[in-house]
């Protein structure tokens, strides 16, 4: 019992430090998109590692934690629902530009190794490369629905959302993944995701 709460407190206490420094990150765009969305450095990366250091449980939580405060920075900003004019598109803008693609964050546990096993920076790559795409297709659908009513049609907003948001997040994915890859394979980094 005294060993689990301790745990709890120790594995408390690196979220709450990962989900700041994944905050302070994200207010420290490298390119701010004019409608939403920027490049950062690597600002998600400290969410996907918690899910690999301590599982599904934490991940989750954390990563909707980072959602939160997404949502807070991006209304403290005031570019949030300036272009949604029904309640419908409320809707889809906060579901898909905010809950679902950060909330999946959390779901980089998948790479959490075995106890006992070492890290697989390949398995956690290709995992945090997925759940990044997946963030993208959130957009991609919003920029479908509510950024793309501007353009003509079916394809002028496929287009339309296809570039938009593949320019920051492509960059944003091969970032996040170069970033994790070298942190990954310093041993002190890899020690400690892995301690407990």
């Amino acid at each position: 019992m005294r060993e689990t709460k301790k745990l709890n407190v120790y594995a408390l206490c690196q979220c709450g430090i990962f989900i700041a420094l994944a905050t302070i990150l994200s207010f420290l765009p490298v390119i701010e998109m004019p409608m939403g969305g920027s490049v950062t450095l690597a600002s998600m990366l400290p969410i996907l590692l918690i899910g690999v250091k301590f599982g599904y449980k934490w991940g989750l939580g954390s990563a909707t934690v980072f959602m939160v405060m997404q949502l807070l920075q991006s209304l403290i900003k005031g570019n949030v629902f300036v272009w949604c004019t029904t309640a419908g598109a409320v809707i889809i803008c906060v579901l898909f530009d905010y809950v679902v693609p950060f909330t999946i964050l959390g779901l980089s546990a998948f790479a959490k190794p075995s106890a006992g096993k070492p890290i697989s920076i390949p398995k956690v790559l290709v995992t945090f490369s997925v759940l990044i795409f997946g963030r993208f297709l959130c957009h991609f659908i919003t920029g479908m629905t509510i950024w793309g009513q501007w353009d003509d049609g079916f394809w002028g907003a496929f287009i339309y959302s296809l570039s938009y948001n593949g320019s920051y997040m492509g960059i944003e994915l091969v970032l996040t993944v170069v970033v994790a890859g070298l942190l990954l394979s310093s041993k002190q980094i890899e020690k400690l995701i892995a301690e407990k």
